[in-house]
């Protein structure tokens, strides 16, 4: 026996196998593709007959349309992917029921078109994906063999499971086929979650209560209703067979139907007609629409213009939106700088302590515009931007530390500059990502434009410190020669400084000059030394100014260090060379856990969704990254041995 709730009544007919009462026969529009206008393919179903491929017609604003093509969806190419979802709960062994359902889903599996694919959940005391969409038959028949019994049904989160494979595969037009005899046992989700799944699959839902001996399956009905498709319930063996034989009838009869629109502009109405069978939907060009959509509900929102549609016209959004936010971080610059008028600054002498103090004041704002003027930016809008940048950051003590920076990369930039453009950067790129690709491309454009920079002028500056190092040997030796031969300090430091190259020779270029300009030796090279924060340049410098103040042999003393600077860089290598494998040790432990997490997520992400959709998996992630962290962190800092 076999009772039928029919959301497409045609299963019901079929099912029941009588003519007299059954529903009429009906169409449904499942899907509407107008991507390629004016090319336009539509799928039809047909519930309760089995139209012939001539009689089929379709007008378009009420005139009929030319050229239709008419096929059966089995003989096509058109992807179509349909999940059964089996209860394999401990009550799938009374009555034997489970032979009932693994002959029922071989039945279906052999009725399915030769592009359809098939996906097989199991659904007990835990959902779990026993074989991923597939057009092997072979492979879908083992997997079906392979179901174990066993627990309480978790039905809710098998209905989450199998409709988020149809998410995850918009590609395909989507089915279920829910097959059970009782409710939810489970506690990993609720029914809303459960059906609001179920309705983003967009999927035609059909579910076979097995009502023997009195088993509760209504619960299987509302995932019927919400998937728009139908709820057989059977009581005995031939019921069953005559349940599946009824889905199966019923996901045969579809279509494909294409033409070529005479639409020029705007939606169109509809209708499909086969026989006595009528269907309606509407025609949005540019889209797919699945199930519900082929019919939305008229709405009396104008379209904007065709210039601001598509991803051209969220750029040109996109690019208004930043010159507004421009405008506004220019009129905060401005009301911040409070710039001074020209009468204030006429009157400023007579306000000042002293004329003295007005005029050093002024000579200070020559010196800053004279500096300006070298600079990439000169227009007054930018200059108040960059001042308004320093401002703020040189009270948070950011400025000096990108100051410090960009003279260890030896970078020809303002660090107020550098710092106002960064931010710029990080504000664009992250909402031409965010426009252009979605919440994740945004992510990925703010991390790209958020580290990138600053890595990189960290490695430009590691990479000049580490040359600058390298040099300073050589660099001592020869100033030793120098004195040797007669030159002064000042002259031993010139002749070095136009024969090593940068980073050394820029620095002590740099040193003379100071120098040059009245500023102590022994100052300019201790601000060198803290400049490219060099502990060994710093002895040196050190060692120079106690002979300077006690005297002595200055040549030998600088030959000295040069020697020792030697033996210690030896030394440095050394314990590099007997700590690589500790060091790369580190590196693949650090790495190999996201590379693998990575590798199985792509490779089977239904495999990896636990860790990040239920909690005792995310609490498992998070201790995992933190004691990974841990774990590299502790081995880097046993590898670090300082000389």
């Amino acid at each position: 026996m076999v009772l039928i709730t029919a959301g497409m009544a045609g299963v019901g007919a079929a099912a029941a196998g009588a003519a007299t009462g059954a529903p009429a026969p009906s169409l449904t529009v499942r899907r509407i593709d107008s991507t390629a206008m004016p090319a336009v393919s539509m799928v039809v179903a047909a519930h309760g007959a089995t139209p012939a491929l001539s009689s089929f017609s379709v007008t378009e604003n009420g005139k009929p349309v030319h050229g239709l093509a008419t096929a059966r969806l089995s003989d096509t190419t058109t992807p179509v992917g349909t999940v059964l979802l089996l209860d394999t709960g401990q009550s799938m062994n009374d009555a034997n029921k489970m032979t009932l359902v693994r002959d029922g889903a071989k039945a279906l599996v052999a009725s399915k078109g030769a592009s359809e694919s098939m996906a097989v959940v199991a659904y007990g005391a835990t959902p779990r994906l026993v074989q991923d969409f597939t057009t092997d038959p072979a492979a879908l028949n083992d997997s079906i063999d392979r179901l174990a019994i066993g627990g309480t049904p978790s039905l809710y989160a098998g209905v989450r499971l199998a409709s988020n494979l149809l998410i995850n595969r918009s590609d395909l037009l989507g089915n279920m086929v829910i097959v059970g005899d009782g409710g939810n046992s489970g506690k990993l989700a609720t029914g809303t979650n459960a059906t609001a799944d179920l309705e983003a699959s967009k999927a035609v839902t059909y579910a076979i209560g097995l009502k023997f001996g009195g088993a509760d399956v209504s619960s299987l009905s509302g995932f019927a209703s919400a998937g728009n498709g139908a709820f057989l319930v059977a009581s005995d063996a031939a019921g069953v067979q005559r349940a599946f034989s009824a889905v199966a009838l019923d996901r045969s009869d579809q279509y494909l139907l294409t033409y070529k629109s005479a639409l020029t502009h705007g939606a169109a109405d509809l209708v499909v007609t086969s026989g006595t069978m009528h269907a309606a939907a509407q025609l949005v060009p540019g889209g797919i629409a699945i199930g519900a959509g082929t019919h939305p509900a008229a709405v009396s929102t104008p379209q904007a213009p065709t210039l601001l549609q598509g991803k051209a016209g969220l750029l040109i959004i996109a690019l208004l939106a930043l010159v507004a936010a421009g405008l506004l971080a220019y009129a905060v610059a401005v009301l911040i700088a409070n710039e001074e008028t020209s009468l204030a600054r006429a009157l400023r002498p007579y306000r000042s302590g002293s004329k003295a103090e007005a005029e050093a004041e002024a000579r200070a704002e020559a010196e800053e515009d004279e500096a300006s003027e070298g600079s990439f930016i000169s227009t007054a809008f930018m200059q108040k931007a960059v001042e308004t940048t320093t401002r703020m950051a040189k009270n948070r003590g950011v400025l000096d530390s990108i100051e410090t920076k960009l003279e260890q990369a030896n970078l020809a930039l303002r660090p107020a500059e550098a710092l106002f453009f960064y931010g710029i950067a990080v504000v664009v790129g992250t909402a031409l990502g965010l426009v252009l690709n979605g919440p994740v491309m945004g992510l990925i454009a703010l991390l790209a434009f958020g580290l990138v920079p600053p890595a990189a002028l960290s490695f430009l500056a590691k990479r000049r410190l580490k040359k600058f190092n390298s040099q300073l040997p050589d660099t001592l030796q020869l100033l030793s020669s120098s004195l040797r031969a007669g030159f002064s300090f000042l002259q031993g430091v010139e002749a070095v400084a136009k024969e090593v190259e940068d980073p050394m020779g820029s620095e002590l270029g740099r040193v003379l000059v100071e120098a040059q300009l009245g500023r102590p030796v022994e100052e300019a090279l201790d601000d060198c030394a803290l400049r490219m924060k060099s502990p060994d340049f710093d002895w040196a410098v050190m060692a120079v100014r106690i002979q300077r103040e006690v005297g002595g042999n200055l040549a030998e003393l600088l030959q000295t260090v040069s020697v020792t600077m030697v033996e210690r860089e030896r030394l440095r290598r050394d314990v590099k060379a007997l700590t690589a494998e500790g060091r790369m040790s580190a590196y693949v432990l650090g790495c190999l856990p996201p590379a693998l997490g990575f590798f199985f997520y792509v490779s089977n992400p239904t495999y990896m969704q636990p860790l990040f959709t239920q909690t005792v998996g995310q609490v498992a992630l998070a201790i995992s990254v933190v004691s990974m962290l841990i774990g590299f962190v502790w081995m880097n800092k046993l590898i670090q041995i300082e000389v």
